[in-house]
């Protein structure tokens, strides 16, 4: 069942990626298929899609099926834009909620205190309920940018040594549309 369920996000993001201004998450793609989150699931998709993205870069031959898989001609002199748009992409961009992006930039914004912010800070300054304050430490610490030095429930983290790598690209940023029919994607 998450085979077909990891298959069907792929699907809707690949969809919405070859519209061109449509930079669509997981986390949007889970919620207009009415999938209630899943971090597993989230990571597994993030993964894959960036294995493809590697994998286009590095195989002409993949860089042509993919296009013609998106109906659009394979045209090697859109190599080098493609190469350098990629480059940009790191899992935060489509793997986190625009909420753990936010804990992570304010998390970047305090990392001169004493201790991290506690989850009971994150979640009063950021507005966000306590219990989605320590799923997105997870997010994070999966995703390499915190490193989690106890259970997530107890909130005890520090910056992960190679944090700076997240600061480039799209990073932890993002501009939502929201159209009428609640349909939302990012845009870049």
């Amino acid at each position: 069942m998450e085979k077909k369920t990891a298959d069907r996000l792929r699907e809707l993001l690949l969809r919405e990626w070859s519209l061109g201004l449509r930079l669509t998450t997981i986390p949007q793609a889970m919620q207009r298929l009415g999938l209630n989150d899943d971090l597993r699931l989230r990571w597994r998709v993030a993964k894959g899609l960036e294995a493809l993205w590697r994998e286009a870069l590095t195989r002409p031959e993949r860089r042509r099926a993919i296009a013609q898989a998106l109906g659009r001609p394979f045209d090697e002199s859109q190599l080098e834009g493609f190469r350098q748009q990629v480059g940009t992409w790191n899992l935060a961009s489509i793997f986190l909620t625009e909420n753990e992006k936010l804990m992570a930039r304010y998390i970047l914004m305090h990392k001169e205190s004493e201790s991290p912010p506690s989850p009971a800070n994150l979640a009063g300054a950021l507005g966000v309920p306590e219990p989605e304050i320590h799923m997105g430490l997870r997010s994070l610490a999966r995703l390499g940018f915190i490193v989690l030095s106890g259970p997530s429930r107890l909130g005890r983290y520090t910056l992960a040594h190679d944090y700076e790598k997240f600061l480039k690209g799209l990073g932890f940023f993002f501009h939502t549309v929201t159209l009428d029919v609640r349909e939302q994607f990012g845009v870049p």
